[in-house]
């Protein structure tokens, strides 16, 4: 639990514990992709991103406008995209503003949806929940994308965008890049990370995508949101990590308390780690596996199916320092 205390030896213990934790991750962990700079562009509303939809073939050779711009609000998407509306309901969906447009190259429609939703990391969720292991990251795109098969996903700040056709047409992808990078433009450019994805430790280490879930654990039952990725460890080996964020402290020492007790099962052998964070555990689940668990305030963070424990509580121990300084700093 975060209290006040001397200044000076508050600074010493956050700069020993990222260094602690900086041996064992490696030279480059505390590295990451540089924040884009801010820009004076306000958020569109839905109105406006209409007008933008728009006018896109002004932007686009050989491209026009065949139907829309159309808006959906929440309660109206579902007439839209059905069953695949709850996907987006479940991220704090606020709008959707549609066009369909005609290509000089291609006898096929290409559809883009423009998703409002409540906050960066919600459109993060719901673009990284749709995108799979080993997707076709996008090329030539000044923004998080990716493509599956002749769908182009896209994700800058609040919004989402879902660039689509009907089927699978090798003229089709570059004026659906050029659809979707026009659109993109008139949306803001963040200063930085949802703080859940700036929280997660090691960047360099991670070996697959982020994937954010809102309102559980996967895996655990429990309700709190929570991002999940895996990691390298020095032995390249793989393992994986949760950071969930509780409501309060009170729910996280509850969640912490059931994790604990999942990952050990009553059976296998716990062994607390307090220097690491308010709370910390090592469980050796199987010969050759362990897990880590820890809480820090309101976050706990899990590392699971390591071979590796200094990595192991490196992880936790870096975003414990993490989880502090964003509370010190940003609360």
């Amino acid at each position: 639990m975060i209290r006040r205390r001397d200044a000076c030896n508050l600074v010493c213990l956050l700069l020993f514990s990222w260094a602690a934790a900086m041996v064992y991750a490696g030279p480059d962990a505390a590295t990451g992709p540089a924040a884009a700079p801010p820009t004076e562009l306000p958020l569109p509303d839905a109105q406006q991103m209409a007008a933008v939809l728009a006018g896109l073939p002004e932007q686009v050779e050989g491209c026009s406008l065949l139907a829309g711009p159309q808006t959906f609000d929440s309660e109206a998407l579902a007439q839209y995209l059905g069953d695949s509306a709850d996907d987006l309901l479940t991220y704090q969906h606020s709008w959707t503003t549609r066009a369909e447009y005609a290509v000089a190259t291609s006898q096929q429609t290409i559809t883009l949806d423009v998703h409002r939703m409540g906050s960066d990391l919600e459109a993060f969720g719901v673009f990284s929940r749709r995108r799979a292991e080993t997707p076709k990251v996008a090329p030539a795109l000044s923004t998080s994308t990716y493509w599956l098969g002749s769908q182009l996903h896209a994700w800058r700040g609040p919004f989402y965008i879902h660039t689509h056709a009907a089927s699978d047409d090798t003229a089709l992808p570059p004026a659906m890049r050029q659809l979707t990078e026009a659109a993109i433009g008139s949306i803001p450019v963040p200063s930085r990370l949802p703080a859940m994805l700036r929280l997660l430790p090691v960047r360099s280490r991670q070996i697959s995508w982020a994937q954010y879930y809102r309102g559980q654990v996967p895996g655990f039952g429990i309700v709190a949101d929570a991002v999940t990725v895996s990691y390298a460890d020095s032995a390249n080996a793989e393992c994986r990590f949760v950071l969930a964020r509780c409501a309060d402290t009170a729910s996280a020492s509850g969640a912490y308390d059931k994790m604990l007790l999942q990952l050990s099962g009553g059976s296998h052998p716990v062994k607390p780690i307090p220097e690491i964070a308010d709370r910390a555990a090592l469980v050796q689940s199987r010969q050759d596996k362990m897990a880590a668990l820890m809480q820090q305030d309101n976050f706990i963070a899990a590392v699971l199916d390591s071979q590796e424990r200094q990595f192991a509580e490196a992880l936790l121990r870096m975003t414990a320092v993490n989880v502090r300084v964003y509370l010190l700093t940003e609360k």
